[in-house]
């Protein structure tokens, strides 16, 4: 199973907790962890490395060399890190066909197949909404949408490799970025459903990108029982992290526990 994640040190610690999480939850299942970064050091990676059961996965670091974000204003003033998952394309190697890439404010606590195994059905990526109907047509408004398409959070993403390699490219992504007129008020988020919103699948976000307001939207309907029965993904993408304390969600107990 091939995996990405982007980021930079700040979030090496809450990727440890991700990963172990990753593993508990898939025994028996191999990795291919490719790991995008421009600024990690081999601190960073012997910490990650702690974390994976070695003998079932294999960490791969891709250095992304960031002179392509040069010739953009805007991507010089932003984190360039959450614009690597648009780019894979362009850096996994090209003998993999589909890959999972996850934030690594995440924690999974089902096995990931169903989720992986996906008929991406001619897409090119698989995500999940997280806004109610009124900000749906309020992005689509935006972002110049047609109103029925769902706003993709760009969290947890299955990425149709084979497919995208054959339509895209950084150069088009940094090219789409430099040259339109919309407010990129969410940054690459906006960009993935700006130029891809007719080629991602929507999946559920209660099974696979569940957040706390869709939690507590859905309750009393799901309770804890039902998410440790049927949740693979829980994603902290608040604010409020788990792991910065004080922390009031009611689904802040599956990051404790896996922690520890």
């Amino acid at each position: 199973m091939n995996l990405l994640f982007a980021l930079n040190s700040g979030y090496v610690g809450p990727l440890c907790v991700c990963l172990k999480s990753i593993m508990e939850s898939n025994p028996g299942t191999h990795f291919d962890i490719y790991i995008a970064y421009s600024s990690l050091t081999k601190d960073d990676f012997e910490r990650l490395g702690s974390s994976v059961d070695r003998g079932r996965s294999v960490i791969i670091p891709i250095v992304i060399d960031d002179s392509l974000f040069e010739c953009s204003e805007y991507l010089k003033r932003t984190s360039k890190e959450t614009y690597y998952r648009l780019l894979a394309m362009d850096y996994i190697p090209g003998g993999v066909d589909r890959i999972l890439y996850l934030d690594p404010d995440i924690v999974v606590i089902n096995p990931l197949d169903s989720f992986y195994n996906i008929e991406f059905g001619g897409k090119l990526f698989a995500g999940a909404p997280h806004f109610k109907h009124v900000m749906n047509k309020f992005n689509s408004r935006r972002l110049r949408l047609p109103r029925t398409m769902p706003y993709i959070n760009a969290g947890v993403l299955m990425i149709n490799l084979r497919s995208l390699r054959e339509c895209c490219s950084s150069e088009k992504i940094i090219s789409f970025i430099n040259t339109t007129d919309i407010r990129l008020v969410l940054a690459d988020q906006d960009v993935l459903n700006a130029m891809f919103y007719d080629k991602i699948l929507p999946v559920s976000a209660l099974k696979y990108n569940l957040d706390e307001k869709t939690y507590l939207k859905n309750a009393p309907r799901i309770d804890r029982d039902w998410v440790d029965k049927n949740t693979v993904i829980i994603h902290y993408n608040g604010a409020k992290k788990p792991w910065k304390g004080k922390y009031k969600g009611k689904l802040g107990d599956y990051y404790y526990e896996r922690c520890c």
